[in-house]
C-alpha cells in the first residue's frame, strides 16, 4: 500500500464486496462505523458510495475516507485501525470482504460548459433538459390545450412509483425503510416527515367519516337487535330524539336489551358531566379547569365538545410526543453511539405504519358491523392487524439497531414502557389544553 508524500491530503478507500443475505444489516451498521472512523485524529470527511452491482455479482459498497496528510493515515493504521477491523470481523465473519488502498485528490479541471440558456421560471442557468434548481424543463414551447389535457390527466391518474415503493416497503418490511433513509438511499422513497403527515391526516379525516355509533332496532318477532347507523334516519330535533330515549328507558314493556342501551344513551346528557372536574395540584390551574368544566356541565352535551376539541388537538400533540421518544430510545442505543435523527426517523416511519394500521383496522371494523356472509373472516382479519403491530415494532428495533433478540425484546418491553408513561402525560395535557381553549 503506497504512500503518498507528507503534507498532502490523502484518500483512504475501503471497498467492501457484501453477501447479499447481510445487505440490510450491513448497510445499517456502516454509517455509525464511519462516524467512528472519522472521529479519529486526522480525518477531515468521508463518503459513501453504492456502486452499481450487475445481476448475479454481490453488492459492493466503497467509502473514501479523507486525511490531512500521510502521517495521519500511517497513525490510523498503527493505532485505530486494527480495533475498526476487528469489531466489522466480530459482526460480520467471512460475509464481507474488503479491498483498501490509498489515493490521492485528482486535480482536473472542469470541462468547458455549453452555452447555458435562463430557466423561464427561477432564472437560473440551464444546460441540460432539466432546470438544475427548480426542475422545469429548460426548452419550453407555447402551451396547447393537448398539454393542457396532458397535465390534467397526469395529476389524476398517475402516482410516483416511489409512493408504492415506500408503502411496501413500510407496510411489509419493517425496519427496511429507515435503513434505507440512514444509508442516503433516499430519491426512491418518500421523506419520512412527509410520509407521516400524509398518512397520519388521511387516518384523522377517515375518523371524521366512520360511523362510530350503533343503534338499536327490534325486529318483527319483538326481538332487540344492534345494527350500524345509517344515513336514511329521519330528521329529529335533540328534544325529540331525548324524548324517545326517556320514554324506552321508562317502559316495562320495552325488551331488557333495549332499556339497557336507552339507560347507557341517557347517561352522557345527564349525569356523565355532573360531577366531571379535572384537578392537577396547581391553584391557578386548577380555577381554570373547574371554570372550562363549569362550562361542560352547563352544556349537557356529554363531553362532545371537549372530546371534538381533543381530537383537534391530537395531531399537533403527535408532534410533540414523537421527539420525546427519539430522546427516550438515546438511553438504550449509547454504545455504538447513534444520531437522535435516526431514532426520529425510525419513530416518523412505526408511527407512520401505526396510522395506516388504525385507518385499515378502523374499515375492517366498520364493514365487519355489517350482517354480511364470512363477516367473521374479516374479524379474524382485525385481530390478525392487532397482533402484527407489537411484532412490527420489535422487528424493525432489530432491524435499525442490529441487536441480538433477547437483547431487542429486552428493549421493546422497556421502550413500550416509557412510551405509554408519556402517551399518558401527552393526552393529559391535551385534555387540560383543550378544556382550556373551550
Amino acid at each position: 500500500m503506497a504512500m503518498t508524500p507528507g503534507g498532502e491530503e490523502v484518500i483512504y478507500e475501503v471497498e467492501c464486496t457484501i453477501d447479499p443475505e447481510i445487505v440490510a444489516d450491513f448497510d445499517a451498521w456502516l454509517p455509525g462505523h464511519v462516524r467512528a472512523v472519522t472521529a479519529c485524529a486526522g480525518f477531515t470527511g468521508a463518503e459513501i458510495q453504492s456502486p452499481a452491482s450487475a445481476p448475479g455479482e454481490s453488492p459492493v459498497r466503497r467509502t473514501q475516507y479523507r486525511l490531512q496528510d500521510a502521517a495521519a493515515l500511517q497513525r490510523y493504521l498503527e493505532q485505530d485501525a486494527p480495533r475498526m477491523r476487528a469489531d466489522a470481523a466480530a459482526r460480520f465473519a467471512d460475509k464481507v470482504s474488503f479491498t483498501r488502498r490509498v489515493l490521492r485528490p485528482a486535480t482536473t479541471e472542469a470541462p468547458q460548459a455549453e452555452a447555458a440558456i435562463t430557466c423561464q421560471n427561477c432564472g437560473s442557468a440551464v444546460s441540460d433538459k432539466y432546470c438544475p434548481e427548480c426542475g422545469q424543463a429548460g426548452h419550453m414551447h407555447l402551451m396547447t390545450i393537448g398539454d393542457v389535457t396532458h397535465d390534467v390527466v397526469h395529476s389524476v391518474l398517475h402516482l410516483d412509483s416511489r409512493v408504492w415503493r415506500t408503502l411496501q416497503s413500510l407496510i411489509l418490511k419493517p425496519g427496511e425503510l429507515t435503513n434505507e433513509f440512514i444509508a442516503g438511499r433516499r430519491q426512491r422513497y418518500l421523506p419520512p416527515f412527509r410520509l407521516y403527515l400524509i398518512i397520519s391526516v388521511g387516518f384523522f379525516a377517515l375518523s371524521a367519516v366512520l360511523p362510530d355509533a350503533h343503534m338499536v332496532r327490534v325486529n318483527s318477532a319483538g326481538e332487540a337487535i344492534v345494527a350500524p347507523v345509517t344515513l336514511d334516519l329521519p330528521e329529529q330535533t335533540e328534544v325529540e330524539v331525548r324524548q324517545q330515549i326517556e320514554e324506552l328507558a321508562a317502559d316495562p314493556a320495552t325488551p331488557q336489551a333495549v332499556r339497557d342501551v336507552a339507560e347507557k344513551l341517557r347517561r352522557p346528557q345527564d349525569a356523565a358531566t355532573d360531577d366531571f372536574s379535572v384537578k392537577v395540584g396547581w391553584p391557578w390551574l386548577d380555577g381554570l379547569l373547574e371554570e372550562a368544566a363549569g362550562k361542560l356541565r352547563q352544556g349537557q352535551d356529554g363531553g362532545k365538545r371537549l372530546s371534538e376539541a381533543f381530537l383537534a388537538n391530537a395531531p399537533k400533540l403527535m408532534f410533540v410526543f414523537l421527539p420525546l421518544m427519539a430522546a427516550a430510545a438515546l438511553l438504550f442505543y449509547w454504545k455504538p453511539r447513534r444520531l437522535y435523527a435516526e431514532h426520529l426517523v425510525l419513530f416518523l416511519h412505526a408511527h407512520a405504519f401505526l396510522f395506516l394500521w388504525l385507518a385499515i383496522a378502523a374499515l375492517v371494523r366498520t364493514v365487519a358491523s355489517l350482517e354480511l356472509p364470512l363477516i367473521d373472516l374479516l374479524r379474524f382479519v382485525n385481530f390478525a392487524l392487532f397482533l402484527y403491530v407489537p411484532w412490527y415494532v420489535y422487528r424493525a428495533m432489530r432491524v435499525v439497531y442490529g441487536n441480538g433478540r433477547a437483547l431487542t425484546a429486552f428493549k421493546f418491553v422497556m421502550l413500550s414502557g416509557i412510551y405509554f408513561v408519556l402517551l399518558g402525560m401527552t393526552m393529559l395535557v391535551g385534555i387540560v389544553y383543550s378544556m382550556l381553549a373551550l
